[in-house]
Protein backbone atom coordinates (compact mmCIF):
# COMPACT_ATOMS: atom_id res chain seq x y z
CA UNK A 1 0.00 0.00 0.00
CA UNK A 2 1.16 3.43 -0.95
CA UNK A 3 2.42 5.35 2.41
CA UNK A 4 0.92 8.75 3.04
CA UNK A 5 3.73 11.59 4.24
CA UNK A 6 2.29 15.12 6.04
CA UNK A 7 4.14 18.14 7.14
CA UNK A 8 3.24 19.53 10.47
CA UNK A 9 3.42 23.16 12.52
CA UNK A 10 5.73 21.48 15.02
CA UNK A 11 8.46 20.33 12.18
CA UNK A 12 7.51 16.92 12.00
CA UNK A 13 7.37 15.19 8.58
CA UNK A 14 4.88 11.70 9.59
CA UNK A 15 4.23 8.46 7.49
CA UNK A 16 0.98 6.71 7.08
CA UNK A 17 0.17 3.61 5.73
CA UNK A 18 -3.55 2.31 4.73
CA UNK A 19 -3.43 -1.59 5.87
CA UNK A 20 -5.94 -4.21 6.52
CA UNK A 21 -5.86 -6.13 9.86
CA UNK A 22 -8.41 -8.43 10.64
CA UNK A 23 -10.54 -7.09 7.67
CA UNK A 24 -10.41 -3.62 9.07
CA UNK A 25 -8.29 -0.90 7.72
CA UNK A 26 -5.68 1.06 9.80
CA UNK A 27 -3.84 4.14 9.04
CA UNK A 28 -0.46 2.46 10.84
CA UNK A 29 2.34 5.28 11.04
CA UNK A 30 5.64 4.22 9.57
CA UNK A 31 8.42 6.84 10.35
CA UNK A 32 8.48 10.29 11.70
CA UNK A 33 11.82 12.88 11.37
CA UNK A 34 12.08 16.02 12.71
CA UNK A 35 14.41 17.48 9.92
CA UNK A 36 13.27 20.83 10.60
CA UNK A 37 13.55 23.77 13.59
CA UNK A 38 10.24 25.45 12.60
CA UNK A 39 6.95 24.61 10.45
CA UNK A 40 6.70 22.56 7.38
CA UNK A 41 5.05 24.60 4.89
CA UNK A 42 4.75 22.19 2.00
CA UNK A 43 5.99 19.23 0.42
CA UNK A 44 6.62 17.34 -2.35
CA UNK A 45 7.24 13.58 -3.84
CA UNK A 46 9.44 12.35 -6.78
CA UNK A 47 10.63 8.80 -7.04
CA UNK A 48 12.59 8.07 -3.98
CA UNK A 49 13.09 11.84 -3.04
CA UNK A 50 10.73 13.82 -0.66
CA UNK A 51 11.76 17.65 -0.45
CA UNK A 52 9.98 19.53 1.89
CA UNK A 53 9.86 23.62 2.89
CA UNK A 54 9.49 25.44 6.10
CA UNK A 55 9.56 28.53 7.80
CA UNK A 56 13.32 27.99 8.62
CA UNK A 57 14.50 29.03 5.40
CA UNK A 58 15.80 25.44 3.91
CA UNK A 59 14.56 22.85 1.75
CA UNK A 60 15.41 19.24 3.51
CA UNK A 61 15.64 16.11 0.51
CA UNK A 62 15.13 12.54 2.75
CA UNK A 63 15.74 9.62 0.48
CA UNK A 64 12.75 7.64 1.42
CA UNK A 65 14.74 4.29 0.67
CA UNK A 66 17.35 4.61 3.86
CA UNK A 67 14.45 6.83 5.60
CA UNK A 68 17.61 9.35 6.34
CA UNK A 69 18.40 13.34 5.17
CA UNK A 70 19.92 13.32 1.63
CA UNK A 71 20.60 16.47 1.61
CA UNK A 72 19.73 20.69 2.66
CA UNK A 73 19.42 23.28 0.06
CA UNK A 74 20.37 26.96 1.74
CA UNK A 75 19.40 29.04 -1.64
CA UNK A 76 16.44 31.10 -0.20
CA UNK A 77 16.38 34.07 2.68
CA UNK A 78 12.49 33.61 3.58
CA UNK A 79 10.01 31.24 4.59
CA UNK A 80 9.42 27.92 1.49
CA UNK A 81 6.46 28.48 0.45
CA UNK A 82 6.27 25.75 -2.25
CA UNK A 83 8.46 22.63 -3.49
CA UNK A 84 7.51 21.00 -6.57
CA UNK A 85 9.06 18.15 -8.35
CA UNK A 86 8.89 17.85 -12.33
CA UNK A 87 6.92 14.82 -12.99
CA UNK A 88 9.96 13.42 -14.79
CA UNK A 89 11.57 14.01 -11.49
CA UNK A 90 14.39 15.73 -13.09
CA UNK A 91 14.27 18.81 -11.32
CA UNK A 92 13.13 20.54 -8.39
CA UNK A 93 11.24 24.15 -8.29
CA UNK A 94 11.25 26.09 -5.07
CA UNK A 95 9.74 29.36 -4.00
CA UNK A 96 10.15 31.45 -1.14
CA UNK A 97 9.03 34.84 0.53
CA UNK A 98 12.11 36.15 -0.61
CA UNK A 99 10.54 36.66 -4.11
CA UNK A 100 13.03 34.20 -5.99
CA UNK A 101 12.32 31.07 -7.97
CA UNK A 102 14.94 28.33 -7.67
CA UNK A 103 15.32 25.40 -10.13
CA UNK A 104 17.97 22.77 -8.82
CA UNK A 105 18.56 19.60 -11.02
CA UNK A 106 18.20 16.66 -8.73
CA UNK A 107 21.32 13.96 -8.82
CA UNK A 108 24.06 16.27 -8.26
CA UNK A 109 21.61 19.04 -6.62
CA UNK A 110 22.85 22.00 -8.69
CA UNK A 111 21.62 25.56 -9.20
CA UNK A 112 20.34 25.39 -12.78
CA UNK A 113 18.04 28.50 -12.71
CA UNK A 114 17.20 31.78 -10.14
CA UNK A 115 14.65 34.20 -11.10
CA UNK A 116 15.61 36.33 -7.89
CA UNK A 117 12.43 38.34 -8.69
CA UNK A 118 10.10 36.42 -9.99
CA UNK A 119 6.79 38.53 -9.30
CA UNK A 120 8.38 41.96 -8.75
CA UNK A 121 10.53 41.04 -5.48
CA UNK A 122 6.84 39.88 -3.66
CA UNK A 123 7.03 36.51 -1.68
CA UNK A 124 5.95 33.51 -4.07
CA UNK A 125 3.27 32.08 -2.67
CA UNK A 126 2.69 28.89 -5.05
CA UNK A 127 3.56 26.70 -7.92
CA UNK A 128 2.36 23.98 -10.05
CA UNK A 129 4.17 22.50 -12.76
CA UNK A 130 2.44 21.09 -15.80
CA UNK A 131 1.67 17.32 -16.54
CA UNK A 132 4.03 17.67 -19.87
CA UNK A 133 7.23 19.18 -17.62
CA UNK A 134 7.07 21.66 -20.42
CA UNK A 135 5.91 24.86 -18.45
CA UNK A 136 5.00 25.87 -14.76
CA UNK A 137 2.32 28.21 -13.49
CA UNK A 138 3.04 30.72 -10.04
CA UNK A 139 1.25 33.12 -7.84
CA UNK A 140 2.70 35.64 -5.22
CA UNK A 141 2.09 39.01 -3.46
CA UNK A 142 2.27 40.85 -6.73
CA UNK A 143 -1.72 39.32 -7.23
CA UNK A 144 -0.21 38.42 -10.62
CA UNK A 145 -0.12 34.50 -12.60
CA UNK A 146 3.10 33.70 -14.04
CA UNK A 147 3.82 31.32 -16.88
CA UNK A 148 7.56 29.82 -17.21
CA UNK A 149 8.80 28.32 -19.78
CA UNK A 150 10.64 24.94 -18.58
CA UNK A 151 12.51 24.29 -21.33
CA UNK A 152 14.00 28.00 -22.70
CA UNK A 153 14.09 28.76 -18.75
CA UNK A 154 12.69 32.28 -18.90
CA UNK A 155 9.57 33.31 -18.51
CA UNK A 156 6.87 32.94 -21.04
CA UNK A 157 3.36 35.43 -19.87
CA UNK A 158 1.89 37.61 -16.80
CA UNK A 159 -1.41 37.75 -16.44
CA UNK A 160 -3.26 40.52 -13.69
CA UNK A 161 -5.56 38.57 -11.43
CA UNK A 162 -7.72 41.89 -9.85
CA UNK A 163 -8.42 42.44 -13.66
CA UNK A 164 -10.04 39.06 -13.45
CA UNK A 165 -12.16 39.36 -10.14
CA UNK A 166 -9.82 37.24 -8.43
CA UNK A 167 -7.95 38.54 -5.09
CA UNK A 168 -5.36 36.77 -2.53
CA UNK A 169 -4.92 34.10 -4.58
CA UNK A 170 -3.65 30.53 -2.05
CA UNK A 171 -3.39 27.35 -4.26
CA UNK A 172 -3.28 26.47 -7.78
CA UNK A 173 -3.24 22.97 -8.53
CA UNK A 174 -3.71 21.11 -12.54
CA UNK A 175 -5.96 18.37 -13.74
CA UNK A 176 -4.80 15.30 -14.60
CA UNK A 177 -4.77 15.98 -18.30
CA UNK A 178 -2.97 19.57 -18.05
CA UNK A 179 -6.45 21.16 -19.85
CA UNK A 180 -7.56 22.91 -16.30
CA UNK A 181 -6.56 24.12 -13.60
CA UNK A 182 -8.03 25.45 -10.59
CA UNK A 183 -7.43 28.80 -8.64
CA UNK A 184 -8.48 29.09 -4.92
CA UNK A 185 -9.09 32.92 -3.66
CA UNK A 186 -11.23 34.37 -0.28
CA UNK A 187 -14.20 32.89 -1.35
CA UNK A 188 -14.16 31.13 -4.70
CA UNK A 189 -12.73 28.73 -6.21
CA UNK A 190 -11.82 29.58 -9.90
CA UNK A 191 -11.40 27.01 -13.00
CA UNK A 192 -9.85 28.10 -15.76
CA UNK A 193 -9.18 26.23 -19.12
CA UNK A 194 -5.39 26.62 -21.21
CA UNK A 195 -6.70 26.05 -24.21
CA UNK A 196 -9.20 29.20 -24.17
CA UNK A 197 -6.79 30.99 -21.35
CA UNK A 198 -9.50 32.66 -19.25
CA UNK A 199 -11.57 31.36 -16.44
CA UNK A 200 -14.41 28.22 -16.74
CA UNK A 201 -16.18 28.38 -14.16
CA UNK A 202 -16.44 30.09 -11.27
CA UNK A 203 -17.69 28.28 -7.80
CA UNK A 204 -18.53 30.16 -4.99
CA UNK A 205 -18.90 28.29 -1.59
CA UNK A 206 -20.54 29.08 1.76
CA UNK A 207 -17.17 28.95 3.82
CA UNK A 208 -13.38 30.13 2.90
CA UNK A 209 -12.03 27.04 0.73
CA UNK A 210 -8.71 25.90 1.76
CA UNK A 211 -7.35 22.94 -0.45
CA UNK A 212 -8.74 21.64 -4.05
CA UNK A 213 -7.79 17.90 -5.24
CA UNK A 214 -8.69 16.85 -8.59
CA UNK A 215 -9.89 13.03 -9.43
CA UNK A 216 -10.22 13.61 -13.62
CA UNK A 217 -10.50 16.02 -15.42
CA UNK A 218 -14.18 16.88 -14.91
CA UNK A 219 -14.37 16.24 -11.16
CA UNK A 220 -13.03 18.17 -8.07
CA UNK A 221 -13.24 17.77 -4.24
CA UNK A 222 -12.93 21.30 -2.10
CA UNK A 223 -12.13 21.14 1.70
CA UNK A 224 -13.68 24.05 3.16
CA UNK A 225 -12.88 25.85 6.35
CA UNK A 226 -16.10 24.71 8.29
CA UNK A 227 -14.73 20.96 7.84
CA UNK A 228 -16.90 20.11 5.22
CA UNK A 229 -15.57 18.52 2.16
CA UNK A 230 -17.70 19.07 -1.28
CA UNK A 231 -17.69 17.50 -4.57
CA UNK A 232 -18.93 18.55 -8.00
CA UNK A 233 -18.09 18.74 -11.41
CA UNK A 234 -17.06 21.23 -13.52
CA UNK A 235 -19.44 21.26 -16.23
CA UNK A 236 -22.44 20.98 -13.68
CA UNK A 237 -23.38 23.35 -10.76
CA UNK A 238 -24.53 20.58 -8.42
CA UNK A 239 -22.33 19.64 -5.36
CA UNK A 240 -22.27 17.02 -2.89
CA UNK A 241 -21.61 18.28 0.83
CA UNK A 242 -19.82 16.05 3.55
CA UNK A 243 -19.13 16.47 6.78
CA UNK A 244 -15.18 15.84 6.94
CA UNK A 245 -13.72 17.53 10.54
CA UNK A 246 -14.69 19.26 12.82
CA UNK A 247 -12.70 21.79 12.33
CA UNK A 248 -11.17 23.66 9.10
CA UNK A 249 -10.35 20.80 6.40
CA UNK A 250 -6.27 21.25 5.75
CA UNK A 251 -4.96 19.67 2.81
CA UNK A 252 -6.71 16.30 0.07
CA UNK A 253 -4.79 13.92 -1.68
CA UNK A 254 -6.52 11.79 -4.31
CA UNK A 255 -4.89 8.66 -5.81
CA UNK A 256 -6.13 5.15 -6.47
CA UNK A 257 -9.84 5.77 -5.56
CA UNK A 258 -8.88 7.09 -2.16
CA UNK A 259 -9.01 10.06 -0.55
CA UNK A 260 -6.83 11.43 2.11
CA UNK A 261 -8.24 14.35 4.15
CA UNK A 262 -6.48 15.67 6.92
CA UNK A 263 -7.53 19.07 9.64
CA UNK A 264 -5.77 21.52 11.44
CA UNK A 265 -6.20 19.61 14.63
CA UNK A 266 -4.30 16.86 13.61
CA UNK A 267 -6.82 14.50 12.32
CA UNK A 268 -6.56 12.42 9.54
CA UNK A 269 -9.41 9.94 7.45
CA UNK A 270 -8.93 8.36 4.52
CA UNK A 271 -11.79 7.75 2.38
CA UNK A 272 -12.74 5.52 -0.72
CA UNK A 273 -13.86 7.03 -3.42
CA UNK A 274 -16.89 5.04 -5.31
CA UNK A 275 -19.48 6.13 -7.73
CA UNK A 276 -18.04 9.84 -7.36
CA UNK A 277 -19.17 9.50 -3.55
CA UNK A 278 -17.31 9.27 -0.78
CA UNK A 279 -17.60 6.82 2.04
CA UNK A 280 -15.06 6.82 5.16
CA UNK A 281 -12.15 4.16 5.97
CA UNK A 282 -10.35 5.06 8.75
CA UNK A 283 -9.24 7.72 10.97
CA UNK A 284 -6.10 8.58 13.08
CA UNK A 285 -4.74 11.31 14.52
CA UNK A 286 -1.19 12.40 14.42
CA UNK A 287 -1.20 14.79 17.67
CA UNK A 288 0.22 17.51 15.23
CA UNK A 289 -1.40 20.70 13.28
CA UNK A 290 -1.13 19.18 9.75
CA UNK A 291 -0.13 21.96 7.32
CA UNK A 292 0.49 19.46 4.00
CA UNK A 293 0.31 16.41 2.56
CA UNK A 294 1.56 13.81 -0.39
CA UNK A 295 1.75 10.51 -1.40
CA UNK A 296 4.91 8.48 -1.66
CA UNK A 297 4.05 5.86 -4.65
CA UNK A 298 7.21 4.13 -4.53
CA UNK A 299 6.73 2.51 -0.88
CA UNK A 300 5.39 -0.50 -2.03
CA UNK A 301 7.94 -1.28 -4.51
CA UNK A 302 10.61 -0.55 -0.96
CA UNK A 303 8.65 -3.05 1.17
CA UNK A 304 9.29 -5.82 -1.43
CA UNK A 305 12.53 -5.20 -2.16
CA UNK A 306 13.07 -5.50 1.78
CA UNK A 307 10.58 -8.82 1.86
CA UNK A 308 12.12 -10.47 -1.03
CA UNK A 309 15.63 -9.72 0.57
CA UNK A 310 14.48 -11.55 4.29
CA UNK A 311 12.81 -14.55 2.13
CA UNK A 312 16.19 -15.50 0.57
CA UNK A 313 17.84 -14.97 3.48
CA UNK A 314 15.75 -16.90 6.43
CA UNK A 315 13.23 -18.80 4.43
CA UNK A 316 14.36 -19.26 1.06
CA UNK A 317 14.64 -23.03 -0.29
CA UNK A 318 16.49 -23.97 -3.68
CA UNK A 319 16.57 -26.82 -5.95
CA UNK A 320 18.82 -29.12 -6.67
CA UNK A 321 19.85 -27.57 -9.83
CA UNK A 322 20.70 -24.53 -8.58
CA UNK A 323 22.44 -26.56 -5.37
CA UNK A 324 24.55 -27.99 -7.67
CA UNK A 325 25.07 -24.92 -10.54
CA UNK A 326 26.58 -23.18 -7.13
CA UNK A 327 28.89 -26.09 -6.05
CA UNK A 328 30.44 -26.19 -9.71
CA UNK A 329 30.47 -22.34 -9.52
CA UNK A 330 32.16 -22.47 -6.52
CA UNK A 331 34.76 -25.39 -7.83
CA UNK A 332 35.68 -23.02 -10.58
CA UNK A 333 36.32 -19.99 -8.46
CA UNK A 334 38.73 -22.19 -6.20
CA UNK A 335 40.59 -23.61 -9.28
CA UNK A 336 41.16 -19.52 -10.17
CA UNK A 337 42.21 -19.12 -6.79
CA UNK A 338 44.71 -21.73 -6.47
CA UNK A 339 46.14 -20.94 -9.81
CA UNK A 340 46.44 -17.27 -8.96
CA UNK A 341 50.50 -16.68 -7.45
CA UNK A 342 50.93 -16.09 -4.30
CA UNK A 343 52.09 -12.23 -3.53
CA UNK A 344 55.61 -12.01 -2.18
CA UNK A 345 58.91 -13.73 -3.48
CA UNK A 346 58.37 -17.50 -3.16
CA UNK A 347 56.41 -20.20 -5.22
CA UNK A 348 54.63 -22.74 -4.07
CA UNK A 349 55.45 -26.35 -5.32
CA UNK A 350 52.61 -28.89 -4.95
CA UNK A 351 52.76 -32.62 -4.59
CA UNK A 352 50.95 -35.66 -6.37
CA UNK A 353 47.76 -36.52 -5.62
CA UNK A 354 48.67 -40.00 -3.91
CA UNK A 355 50.53 -38.38 -0.94
CA UNK A 356 47.15 -37.10 1.17
CA UNK A 357 49.52 -36.07 3.70
CA UNK A 358 52.30 -34.24 2.07
CA UNK A 359 52.58 -30.42 2.60
CA UNK A 360 53.85 -27.80 0.15
CA UNK A 361 57.31 -26.66 0.97
CA UNK A 362 58.54 -23.22 -0.53
CA UNK A 363 62.02 -22.47 -1.77
CA UNK A 364 63.08 -19.60 -2.55
CA UNK A 365 64.39 -18.37 -6.66
CA UNK A 366 67.49 -18.79 -7.60
CA UNK A 367 69.18 -15.07 -7.86
CA UNK A 368 70.56 -14.69 -11.23
CA UNK A 369 74.61 -14.02 -11.22
CA UNK A 370 75.63 -11.60 -12.68
CA UNK A 371 78.30 -11.64 -15.14
CA UNK A 372 80.83 -8.75 -14.76
CA UNK A 373 82.60 -7.75 -18.18
CA UNK A 374 86.14 -8.34 -17.73
CA UNK A 375 88.29 -6.14 -20.70
CA UNK A 376 90.80 -8.80 -21.37
CA UNK A 377 94.18 -7.21 -23.01
CA UNK A 378 96.24 -8.75 -25.57
CA UNK A 379 99.54 -8.19 -25.86
CA UNK A 380 100.63 -8.84 -29.35
CA UNK A 381 104.41 -9.97 -29.96
CA UNK A 382 105.95 -8.50 -32.90
CA UNK A 383 108.53 -10.96 -34.42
Amino acid sequence: MDEVVIGTYEGFLLGYSLRTENDVKRLKQTFATHSHTASVRCISIAGKFLASGGTDDKVVVIDLKTRKEHTVLMQHDGTINSVAFTHGGTHLLTGSDDGSIVVTRTGNWQIEKIWKKAHGGQPVTAIAVHPSDKMALSIGGDKTLRTWNLIKGRPAFTMNLTSKGVSLPTEIKFSPGGDRFSLLSQQTVDIWTISKAGIEKRISCNSKPTSVQWTNDERIFVGLENGNIITLNVTDSEALTYKGHKQRVKCLYYENNTMFSASSSGELKAWSVKDEKLHETCTSNASCRVTCITLNRQNHLVKKEETDKEESVEGGVQNDDDVESDASENQNIEKKISLKRKPGAFVTICYGDDDENAKPSTIAPNKKSKKRKRNKKTNNKIE
